[in-house]
């Protein structure tokens, strides 16, 4: 009997650890992990315009070394060139740096942390954590004035406001670092290789588990990194701590969307509601344990742009070159589509970066259906992401996709991965993929009928149990809450309460002390991809709330409101005006030419990642045919 119940494990955790990579190789991509570099400094180049002739760097630092030296590795690594010439008084004074030489009484000027460190660049010895700033200046510099200042989680001040005095052209971190010298408070930053300057601690602060310092700009969220925002004169910076416990709502009683961090999942059938404060709270807590342990793939970038907090600076610089080393191919259209999500959400034109047509890529795909009813699905959440211009004549139109999906959906109301056999998963994310067409009479039949079989395979306990999953997993809570509040159904109605619990109260009973989410409740740990996912679920059911839809859309997209075109040949032809039968809404997206378009020789990561798979397959059969010999 034990034999029997330890088979069956090894049988149900290898799968489920086959079910995870697959999930993650699809979507997931070449994932660049975000991570702290040790002894590290910063260093950008700006000329007398304000151009970037070398955009904010990290540098590793070796022992002794000066900022001169900084830029003499930078020059053997071919990343800048620059000229200097010796002072017999003062030393090594550079001349030009990227054949940019100052005009009339202009210099070039050396900065450190956002003032003039009264060196010169072969004098000054760079410390872990500096923010080297190489800039065309005139005497004296123009400077700008900025107010910062810094209160812990009981809004008790840490860093009383202090105005600093900076060179024109410094960043927040610059102007943070000035203000905590001043007032003589210790301030703890690390340079992180996706986030840059990222700061851990002010003062004595005592940070609780998942407890993060919030950064606001003159009253506001602040949209980027501290150090990718160049401060202007009479800005003010304030930071305060958040964390992980929801605030107090006293307009909203008997509602606590905490109620079981490493509990056995049971949560007060009274408890039916969670206010809009207590969602953005654990949107905070979330996204920061996301932060911490996450890197930066497309999921990781929805779900920080959904939640408010800026994309890492290190992501559109690691896709184009990713695109570049891949020459703009790949095997997988849900590469193509991944990455068209990821760039779009970053607030940049997928149909024209950096030299590439994504878009392109994926409407013109002769592998759209290889990897199942996922390349569909993916495919319409990346063209509607930024609303693209697709031309009529393309190999997958809008309509082509939306009829695929819904000539494919089963009897039963569910979508299948491949076969006759629904998945809860695919279901959800049919729906979010729909939800711009729901106006179509045969889109809404689809979609109120697979409603009907998700509301009917939530169990009792709120959730979606499958063996192949290992149990009730938390991420396919997520995936449902997305596909529902897309279309406008509440994951908190009656339709999806069972027992008392409706599905974003499941979902936070997978919630653990640290911020994250586990994958299975009783595995009593976070884990990245479940945190992830139940990041996108918490936005999008915020978004809901905001009455918004699907989380795959971002307004302010690169689109335009013509109507479809085909893609111009030559520079000089007139677009013809086309129709695509697209839902009113649709805002379209200009036609770029793209390099590349042959499919490589050689498969992508994502078929390791499944070997990989199929071998923990074979090594479950042989430990159950072992244990049977055994037995016998």
């Amino acid at each position: 009997m034990k034999q029997r119940i330890f088979q069956r494990r090894i049988l149900a955790i290898l799968t489920a650890v086959l079910l995870l990579s697959l999930q993650w190789s699809l979507f997931g991509g070449q994932k660049a992990s975000a991570a702290n570099v040790d002894n590290a400094a910063m260093v950008k180049v700006v000329d007398d315009n304000g151009k970037e002739l070398l955009p904010l760097t990290i540098v590793k630092l070796s022992k002794n070394e000066t900022a001169f030296n900084v830029l003499e590795n930078l020059k053997k690594d071919k990343k800048i060139d620059f000229q200097f010439t010796v002072d017999p008084t003062y030393g090594e004074f550079i001349t030009s740096i990227g054949k940019f030489i100052p005009k009339n009484q202009d210099y070039w000027g050396f900065f450190v942390n956002g003032i003039d460190p009264n060196v010169g660049a072969s004098g000054y010895k760079v410390n872990d954590g500096d923010d080297l700033l190489f800039k065309v200046v005139s005497y004296p510099p123009e400077t700008v004035k900025v107010n910062v200042e810094a209160k812990d989680k009981k809004g008790n001040t840490i860093l009383k406001e202090e105005d600093v005095e900076l060179i024109n052209g410094a960043n927040a971190y610059d102007a943070l670092k000035q203000a905590a010298s001043k007032k003589n408070v210790k301030l703890e930053s690390s340079i992180d290789s996706s986030y840059f300057a990222f700061i851990s601690n002010i003062g004595n602060t005592k940070l609780a588990e998942g407890d993060y310092w919030s950064i606001s700009l003159n009253g506001k969220p602040m949209e980027v990194g501290l150090s990718s925002y160049e401060i202007k004169d009479k800005d003010k910076i304030q930071l305060n701590v958040v964390g992980t416990e929801p605030p107090t709502d006293t307009n909203d009683k008997n509602e606590n969307p905490d109620k079981s961090n490493n509990s056995d999942g049971k949560i007060d059938d009274t408890q039916t509601k969670i206010s809009k404060k207590q969602v953005e709270a654990l949107l905070k807590s979330t996204a920061n344990y996301v932060l911490k342990n996450g890197g930066s793939n497309e999921f990781e970038i929805v779900g920080l742009k959904k939640s408010g907090h800026p994309v890492p600076d290190s992501y559109l610089k690691n896709i184009e070159s990713l695109l570049k080393e891949n020459d703009g191919t790949f095997r997988n259209v849900t590469d193509y589509e991944r990455l068209a999500i990821g760039i779009t959400a970053a607030g940049k034109d997928a149909s024209n970066f950096a030299g590439y047509n994504l878009i392109k890529k994926i409407y013109e795909n002769e592998r759209m259906t290889n990897q199942g009813t996922n390349g569909i699905i993916y495919a319409l959440l990346a063209l509607d992401s930024g609303k693209y211009k697709i031309p009529t004549d393309a190999e997958w139109t809008r309509e082509k996709l939306v009829d695929y999906l819904v000539k494919n959906q089963l009897k039963d109301g569910g979508w299948p991965l491949y076969g006759d056999s629904a998945s809860v998963d695919i279901t959800a994310m049919a729906l979010a993929a729909l939800s711009p067409y729901k106006s179509q009479e045969k889109v809404k039949s689809a979609i109120d009928s697979a409603v009907e079989w998700l509301s009917r395979k939530q169990d009792k306990n709120g959730g979606f149990s499958s063996t192949i999953n290992g149990g009730d997993a938390s991420e396919t809570t997520s995936q449902v809450i997305i596909g529902l509040t897309a279309i406008g159904v509440d994951p908190n109605g009656k339709q999806f309460t069972k027992s008392g619990v409706n599905l974003v109260q499941h979902l936070l009973s997978f919630k653990q002390k640290d911020g994250g989410f586990a994958h299975i409740i009783t595995d009593n740990e976070s884990n990245i991809i479940a945190t992830v996912q139940a990041l996108l679920g918490l936005s999008a059911y915020n978004e809901y709330l905001d009455g918004k839809g699907s989380i795959y859309q971002f307004a302010g997209s690169q689109s335009s409101n013509k109507p479809n075109e085909k893609p111009n040949e030559k520079l000089n032809e007139k677009p013809k005006t086309t129709n695509d039968n697209l839902p009113k809404d649709s805002n379209q997206q200009s036609e770029k030419t793209t390099k590349g378009e042959r499919l490589p020789n050689t498969a992508t990561n994502t078929y390791n990642i499944l070997i990989f798979g199929v071998v923990l397959i074979i090594l479950g059969g042989v430990l159950y045919v072992n244990a049977r010999k055994k037995r016998v």
